[in-house]
């Protein structure tokens, strides 16, 4: 017990560390001990942390709170995300409400077109908001790994996401273009 108190001590000098090398508030850490992976919860300004991240090798572990704490700077961006989406259903669901509480019961017509106008509505919009979701998610993570080379180191970095694609947590887009940022880091590095 006093091994994994010391190392979530570790880990969270490690997250003030990057912190003020990413110049964000430190988010607070939780430990947990079974999740699908390490996540940033941008409501709550918090990293989670399960106990097979904190199995990692020490550098692979340093190279996942760098990459946690990069999303930490994408929060303000992460907030007005999630408050535009709770706008847009709220809008989404009260105006057909408004529509059907001004019409009157007679006309059946008026009640049926509207409520039928929602439910293409709300089908687009849904395949809307989760195309926009996706790419949304892919460009954070695109990102935070961006914020986690800087600190850490390209090749690094890279490692660490070859031993989460083996976990099953991440995917090959995120591995490509860490392959292409030390590839032209690379070439960067001939030139001069």
């Amino acid at each position: 017990m006093k091994r994994l108190r010391a190392q979530e001590q570790h880990i969270l000098s490690l997250v003030d560390a990057d912190a003020a090398a990413l110049h964000v508030t430190p988010p607070r850490v939780r430990f947990v001990t079974a999740s699908t992976g390490p996540c940033y919860e941008a409501l709550f300004n918090r990293i989670e942390l399960d106990r097979a991240t904190l199995a990692l090798p020490e550098p692979l572990l340093r190279i996942v709170v760098a990459h946690e704490v990069g999303h930490a700077t994408q929060r303000k961006t992460m907030l007005l995300d999630f408050a535009w989406t709770v706008l847009s259903v709220t809008a989404l669901l009260s105006i057909p409400c408004i529509v059907f509480a001004t019409s009157s019961d007679e006309e059946l017509w008026r009640v049926s077109v509207p409520g039928l106008g929602f439910v293409v509505a709300f089908f687009a919009c849904g395949k809307f908001w989760r195309a926009r979701g996706a790419k949304r998610a892919a460009a954070f993570e695109l990102d935070a790994d961006a914020k986690a080379a800087s600190l850490c180191g390209p090749a690094s970095a890279l490692a660490a996401l070859e031993a989460m694609a083996a976990r099953g947590h991440i995917d090959a887009a995120r591995l490509d273009a860490m392959r292409a940022r030390i590839a032209s880091t690379d070439k960067n590095g001939l030139r001069q």
